[in-house]
């Protein structure tokens, strides 16, 4: 059997997979020029890297109701025929690769025409979860030609937008958040030189305490909410517990003590997912803003006003929308001294 990668996301808590080899990049959702008279799947255009790629969300694309998006979503620029296009997601997870036995294709619903085959190419039994396999091919190309693949009496009117990109996707956005996504459009506009993207530090940008904090993108493998807490029996105060990830069971660990942080009554509702030397933890957040490159010359060295047993944790700070950002040097704070602990299941 031939074993081929796939990515795998989450929509509407939903996981999908498309062909790793269509696809090109992937980034947190920018903002968005909105374009005139776009079919209704389409919420706007893309300037990546001094070229124009129209965006569509994958709830719209489905027919699926769509209320508004989340600044932690994420776009998927997928290539077919020479096409890009960039779909949002919920949260992308990982790759896999994944053996055909595993892949059932040609599904049939019993019916003269299965409507849902326009995109969905077939099922992936993973771990004994059922994961859709879209088809890249048809996710790309014009809607008026994926239109001849549907049931025309079932389907929608094809409805024209010339809404407001926040009007649409972010009604109730903050100065805060609309800087946000206005600066991941900035720098996703330019190209980057390859010299230069060798050098960059890419970094989650993530809220303790209501402040900003930096964690080091190489070690982060997913981003979760974080569901039903089950607590451990004589653990340290900073392991919070384990949650079920998938049928992972993952450790959450508060890191706010050793930082100096007041423990108090703000809602850790994320789990960064880290692994560092073979520990997989859940560190928990309040919300993850971002993820930004950084240049080297932009990391400046950690103020000596700072307690040193908390800067010890620290790599470095970053000015991150007029504000510091202390990047936090996780490998440290999970691997010695008090964050010690032997995280199990």
């Amino acid at each position: 059997m031939a074993t081929q990668p796939y990515l795998i996301f989450t929509l509407h808590h939903r996981r999908y997979a498309i062909a790793a080899e269509k696809v090109t990049e992937i980034f947190l959702l920018p903002e968005l020029t909105a374009i005139a008279e776009a079919p209704a799947d389409i919420v706007g255009l893309l300037n990546l890297h001094s070229m124009f790629v129209p965006v569509m969300h994958l709830a719209l694309r489905f027919g699926h109701q769509f209320d508004h998006c989340q600044i932690t979503d994420s776009v998927i620029i997928i290539e077919s025929s020479g096409l890009c296009i960039g779909i949002i997601v919920h949260q992308v997870e990982t790759v896999n690769n994944i053996d055909d036995q595993y892949i059932q294709v040609d599904l049939s619903y019993g019916r003269e025409r299965n409507i849902n085959q326009a995109f969905i190419q077939g099922v992936i039994n993973l771990d004994d979860e059922i994961i859709m396999l879209l088809n890249a091919d048809n996710l790309v190309r014009h809607c008026d030609a994926v239109e001849t693949l549907l049931d025309l009496e079932d389907a929608p009117a094809a409805e024209l937008t010339t809404q407001d990109f926040y009007a649409r996707c972010f009604p109730t956005a903050t100065p805060t958040i609309r800087e946000i996504l206005h600066q991941r459009a900035v720098t996703l506009k330019d190209a980057t030189d390859s010299n230069e993207a060798t050098e960059l530090i890419p970094i989650a940008v993530v809220s303790i305490n209501g402040s900003y904090f930096g964690l080091d993108l190489g070690i982060v493998r997913e981003f979760a909410k974080i569901g039903r807490i089950t607590t451990i029996p004589c653990c340290p105060t900073h392991i919070i517990g384990n949650m079920n990830l998938r049928g992972e069971i993952l450790t959450l660990v508060d890191i706010r003590q050793p930082l100096n942080l007041a423990i108090n009554s703000y809602q850790l509702a994320k789990a960064v997912v880290v692994e560092v030397e073979e520990i997989i933890a859940g560190i928990v957040v309040e919300e993850v803003f971002d993820v930004i490159d950084f240049r080297p010359e932009q990391l400046k060295s950690v103020p000596v006003a700072i307690d040193s047993n908390t800067a010890a944790y620290f790599k470095g700070i970053a000015n991150y929308l007029d504000q510091p950002l202390n990047i936090i040097d996780l490998t440290k704070l999970l691997t010695q001294g008090a964050m010690t602990v032997e995280l199990a299941a």
